[in-house]
């Protein structure tokens, strides 16, 4: 009997089933494959982002620790590649693995309005932009932030005045402002802030701020022109370029010390704290300035003047009222005259005397002779005449000129008195800005600065970071008198707006590995805050683009 013939379907089916679950099981290890190297990636992409935001951090610390900059960075932090470039975060043998940071910064605003696109390792100087609530400090009416926010690139007359209107504390609307009136008509409406700018990027909720103007062509901040940023005009920084709302100063000198308040009403206490840090000479002179002021022209009484004379804290009558100083540069030229009284003498019947002063130094003298009767000034050598009858009393003054006025006092002694001293008695006074790295608009917008001063500055100013720390000559805005040879005239006008130190950072720092893989990049601004560092704004740019060639 011969056995049914099978026909395999069931073979076939099961052939079938075996390649639908080899299939099955190829696409569930793809997608698994895929989940890893998502999950992988992603992992990179958090390292990177940390690697990043270690660069910030490494600034921070690196930044608010004098001895750091002068020491390891040998005072450079603007253009530092060996203290900059590549820092090693997470190493390992694995190339793919090895994460570094990377500060890097774009080049100098007045380079890349040039054309300049060569980046840099190091950081940007916050404090060389201004400050726009710090003017609004300075000025309760709005004048000096509109006259000068008024001089910065593509700026009008309706944007300056409603960006004062927007900051000032009151309601009332400028000539070409907008208050409350205009904001709350708006669709959907809001209310004017009437306070200072928490962010640059508030300024775009003013009557007239665009983007554009605000951010110019550098939509990823790099600091140049990239082809998708090319408009055929060049490069444009915007206002963000010139004007910033981070910039602070504490009211401190570089030991980090409060700054004397050279107004203080206890004058003997004053002039025991200068006599320390500045010395006795400028002590003196500081205190017979507040005590007695200025004295325009020749010797007092209309005496002759002579070369010599020493002031010194025995002269001075320190329970008279002194009165303040408003500005540093005051104490640069001019003279004081201090009053002392001395014995009289008799000639006859109705004689009168007469006294001259003579004295050896660099301040100046002259004498003013008073009496009952006749009087004549004594000359130089000390001989005088008399004539007629009784006694009489003998007032002698003597006119002393600052030494500071001497050239070769004047280089060393004018940046310790505008490093330790102040006017202020505040911790911490409206920001000022960093004459050292301005960029030339920004210069050329402060009060008091003609075009000729703007070029003088640029030119005699040394490159950000190229100077020794320890050298004080460039680290006060004194320097525009004893190096660029400014009339002390112009740095009294401009001394509260300027200073040569900065506190205040911008960084952007890239995080990467060795052989590619994701690049995170953020950019923070750091307060260095007399070493207790802050990060007082931050942001994740990766989504800009890396903006920058990442250094391999």
């Amino acid at each position: 009997m011969k056995s049914p013939r099978r026909s395999g379907v069931v073979l076939l089916a099961v052939l079938v089933v075996v390649v639908l679950l080899s299939l099955a099981a190829y696409q569930y290890g793809e997608l698994m494959t895929s989940e890893l190297r998502a999950a992988d990636s992603a992992i990179r992409a958090a390292q990177a982002r940390s690697l990043a935001i270690s660069g910030v951090h490494f600034a921070a610390a690196s930044l608010a620790d004098p001895s750091t900059i002068t020491g390891q960075f040998n005072g450079n932090v603007y253009d530092n590649e060996s203290a900059f470039r590549g820092v090693v975060v997470h190493p390992s043998d694995n190339g793919h693995r090895q994460g570094r940071f990377s500060l890097v910064a774009p080049p100098p605003l007045d380079d890349a309005l040039n054309g300049s696109t060569a980046s840099r390792f190091g950081v940007t100087d916050e404090s060389g932009k201004i400050n726009i609530n710090a003017l609004v400090a300075i000025d309760s009416t709005g004048k000096i932030a509109h006259d000068t926010l008024i001089k910065l690139p593509n700026m009008t007359e309706e944007i300056a005045d409603a960006i004062v209107d927007w900051i000032d504390a009151d309601d009332e609307q400028r000539p070409s402002g907008a208050e409350n009136m205009y904001y709350s008509g708006l669709s959907p409406g809001y209310k004017c802030k009437n306070g200072p700018l928490d962010t640059l990027e508030e300024l775009l909720l003013v009557r007239g701020v665009t983007p554009q103007l605000l951010f110019g062509t550098d939509a990823n901040r790099n600091g140049r022109t990239d082809a998708s940023e090319a408009d055929g005009n060049g490069y444009d920084a915007g206002w963000a370029g010139y004007l910033t709302v981070y910039s602070r100063e504490l009211n401190r000198g570089s030991d980090n010390q409060p700054r004397i308040y050279i107004n203080d009403r206890d004058l003997n206490k004053l002039y025991e704290d200068l006599n320390a840090a500045v010395g006795e000479e400028l002590a003196t002179w500081v205190v017979a300035y507040r005590l007695y002021g200025s004295t325009s022209g020749g010797g007092a009484g209309g005496g002759s003047s002579t070369n010599g004379g020493t002031l010194t804290k025995s002269m001075l009558d320190f329970n008279r009222r002194g009165s303040s100083i408003s500005s540093l540069a005051t104490l640069i030229d001019g003279s004081v005259t201090i009053p002392a009284t001395g014995g009289g003498g008799s000639a006859g019947s109705g004689g009168s005397s007469s006294s001259s002063s003579t004295s050896s130094g660099s301040g100046k003298t002259s004498t003013t002779n008073s009496s009952s009767g006749n009087s004549s000034s004594g000359n130089s050598s000390g001989r005088g005449n008399s004539q007629g009858g009784g006694g009489g009393s003998v007032s002698t003054s003597k006119v002393f000129s600052s030494p500071l006025s001497n050239p070769a006092k004047r280089k060393t002694l004018l940046p310790l008195l505008y490093d330790k001293c102040s006017t202020r008695k505040d911790a911490e006074i409206p920001a000022r800005v960093n004459i050292n790295t301005a960029p030339q608009a920004v210069l050329a917008a402060l009060p008091g600065l003609e075009e000729s001063d703007v070029q003088t500055i640029l030119g005699a100013r040394p490159a950000p970071g190229s100077t020794d720390p320890s050298d004080p000559t460039y680290q006060s805005p004194a320097w525009i008198v004893t190096e660029a040879n400014l009339p002390t005239s112009k740095l009294r006008t401009i001394e509260r707006y300027v200073t040569a130190r900065t506190q205040t950072y911008r960084v952007q720092s890239l995080g990467y590995f060795d052989q590619g893989g994701p690049v995170a990049r953020v950019e923070a601004v750091i307060d260095t805050n007399g070493g207790s560092p802050r990060i007082i704004y931050f942001r994740d740019l990766t989504e800009l683009g890396r903006g920058f060639e990442v250094p391999r």
